[in-house]
């Protein structure tokens, strides 16, 4: 039976976004996607662009991958009382579908950098599963939120 606990879901979501982060790196480092998702998140906060991508990370790191997520996929898992690979593979890519065909198609109606402004960077609009980032982005995403997920179920089903 797996039981939810704080501690290890904010340890393993933790883990789960720095592996997920490295694989956001390797795409890039690919040429398979120009997207930034440190630069978009931090965007959202400051006009400043070096500054945006730290804060980006931080926001990335900290406040999505650590906490926000690490707690919602615990709880999943406990609803599911399922912690195996699989399970997490399953949840990281539905995750990352709703947000390649949702969350991202969104993005220019709430992001200020998305609109026209003369406050600082622009960035394009990402469009459906970050088409606008090149044809790597979409495999890509799903990549990253399969290895979230694969990871953080690792993770919390070893230390709990």
């Amino acid at each position: 039976m797996v039981t939810f606990q704080t501690g290890p879901a904010l340890f393993s979501g933790f883990v789960a976004t720095v592996a997920m982060t490295m694989v956001m790196m390797a795409g890039r480092a690919m040429g398979m996607t120009t997207m930034d998702m440190p630069l978009i998140l931090g965007g959202m906060v400051t006009a400043d662009g070096s500054r945006a991508r730290r804060l980006g990370l931080a926001i990335h790191v900290v406040m999505m991958g650590t906490v926000a997520f690490g707690v919602v996929y615990a709880a999943l898992f406990t609803l599911l009382d399922s912690d195996a690979a699989l399970t997490g593979v399953a949840i990281g890519l539905v995750h990352g579908l709703l947000f390649g065909l949702m969350v991202l198609p969104m993005m220019p109606a709430i992001h200020p950098r998305m609109k026209a402004s003369a406050d600082g960077f622009h960035l394009d609009p990402p469009r459906i599963m970050g088409a606008t980032y090149g044809r790597g982005t979409g495999i890509g995403l799903l990549l990253a939120h399969a290895t979230y997920g694969l990871v953080i179920a690792l993770v919390y089903g070893a230390i709990t």
